[in-house]
């Protein structure tokens, strides 16, 4: 066997990398990521290091291979893989408590934007955060040109893409799903928009998996990590929304809440939020204040690819 590997390949390969993700850690603390071996150095490195990984390997090289193929195909229809380590990887993941190994995108790596602001709210949102995002959120869009990441849902979400592409600023639509099975449906005639303005639709899913309702709650925390910053329009006391702002609290990214009524039950999780210390924004000038204050105070949230931290990551 004469085929040169990278261990990011290794890793690329979705039911690989799902059977056998400790494996995979060890041999990347081991034999680094991106290095390129022949098959029958990888496979001699891998009965030594790894003999559960070399024992599926040598059961499935068939596989291995094709999926290795599968990723060449999709790289031609323009879907990019990234995997944890390398240089297109958003510096931010190392910070979660479990990155992912790999992401797969359509666009630009619009995540290396220093201006990310992370948007959340309700899918069935009230008028009065409807006219919020039009009145308020639009101008702000308008002046600071953020790199808008949010999940694609209907209702805020989509309102928080859609003022983005209006004002002519990039956005990233983060996936429940994988790239060949866009959720919601409707994003299908998002695409060309997103990626004509510089931005992208990012999953770290295999590209036909399905959306599953235990999905959004990893997807929240990529909302979470790409974010400089979250801003959260609306959010009821138990909802997806509040789980994502409390994520962004864990990773130490300030969350900005747009206030309600204490009587209105949309509300709630948002009032909870600015009670245990979340900042108050009323409208254009309070977004921009905020939004430029972390800018400048911001610093670089690269993490060093250690030994050390991939183990901290994964023991």
């Amino acid at each position: 066997m004469n085929d040169l590997y990278s261990l990011s390949q290794i890793i690329k390969s979705h039911p690989l990398y799902t059977l056998q993700k400790d494996s995979l850690l060890h041999l990347y603390r081991t034999l680094g990521g991106t290095g390129r071996l022949d098959a029958e150095t990888l496979m001699d490195e891998l009965k030594i290091l790894s003999p559960d990984l070399f024992t599926a390997l040598q059961k499935n090289h068939t596989l291995f291979k094709n999926h290795c193929e599968e990723t060449v195909k999709l790289k031609l229809q323009g879907v990019q893989m990234v995997c944890y380590g390398e240089a297109l990887y958003p510096s931010s993941c190392y910070w979660m408590e479990e990155p992912p190994l790999t992401l797969s995108f359509l666009g630009s790596p619009a995540w290396l934007n220093e201006r990310t602001l992370a948007v959340v709210g309700s899918r069935e949102p009230t008028f009065e955060s409807m006219q919020w995002m039009e009145k308020e959120f639009a101008p702000f869009c308008d002046k600071e040109k953020p790199c808008v990441i949010s999940g694609g849902a209907r209702g805020i979400d989509q309102k928080s893409h859609s003022t983005a592409l209006r004002k002519d600023t990039t956005t990233v639509v983060v996936l429940p799903s994988g790239l060949g099975n866009l959720y919601p449906a409707n994003l299908q005639e998002w695409v060309a928009p997103i990626l004509n303005r510089g931005g992208c639709f990012i999953s770290e899913y295999a590209y036909e998996q399905k959306m599953h309702k235990h999905l959004f709650h990893h997807r929240n925390r990529l909302i979470a990590a790409l974010g400089r910053a979250t801003l959260l329009v609306e959010a009821k006391k138990r909802s997806g929304t509040l789980i994502t702002a409390q994520q962004s609290l864990q990773l130490g990214r300030p969350v900005w809440v747009v206030p309600g009524h204490p009587l209105d039950p949309h509300f709630t999780g948002s009032l909870e939020l600015l009670v245990d210390g979340a900042l108050l924004v009323r409208d254009a000038h309070d977004l921009s204040m905020h939004f430029g204050v972390e800018m400048e105070n911001s610093k670089s949230l690269a993490a060093p690819i250690g030994d050390s931290e991939i183990a901290h990551h994964y023991r």
